[in-house]
């Protein structure tokens, strides 16, 4: 076992002791929550862990820091548009405001290691998952979840950060 590989068996086990009884997991990987930063380059460093069920997806912020595990229904969230820019996407999901762990800004230069910000536990009606590619089996399953609910997922270049 390596160092990244103990860290995500433990997110992991964190995420699957918050699922109910008929939740079933879809797919597991790496992402980045970019929510407050809107740094999309940063998706590739993936230090989240993100898991998608036919219900929620859940994800753990930092998995250096294995706190709380954040989950989002997915019949709750209303809007979603998928960003690309170079060979990095992100789903940007518009939601009722969710009480949950995010980053904020520390006076750390934009680019600076998106998990060594504060954290802070507080509500946010949006949330930005970053992928290091669009074609990630969690991404495709999160976009094939809230297809299934009826939303549309909006597809945006972008040349830069994110809202």
């Amino acid at each position: 076992m390596t160092y990244l590989s103990d860290l995500m068996r433990d997110s992991e086990a964190a995420a699957r002791d918050r699922l109910a009884k008929d939740e079933q997991v879809l797919a597991t990987g790496r992402c980045a929550d970019i929510t407050t930063t809107g740094d999309l380059d940063s998706a590739g460093a993936a230090w989240t862990y993100v898991m998608v069920t036919n219900r929620r997806v859940h994800w753990v912020p930092s998995i250096e820091r294995l706190g709380a595990v954040c989950s989002l229904h997915l019949d709750e969230v209303q809007r979603c548009i998928e960003v690309h820019w170079r060979h990095r996407s992100a789903m940007i999901m518009d939601h009722d405001p969710l009480i949950r762990e995010h980053f904020v800004l520390n006076g750390r230069p934009l680019y600076w290691t998106y998990t060594a910000m504060d954290s802070v536990v507080g509500p946010l009606s949006k949330t930005i998952l970053g992928f290091s590619r669009p074609t990630t089996a969690a991404t495709e399953k999160l976009k094939e979840q809230l297809a299934l609910r009826g939303l549309e997922i909006k597809q945006v270049q972008n040349p830069g950060r994110l809202p």
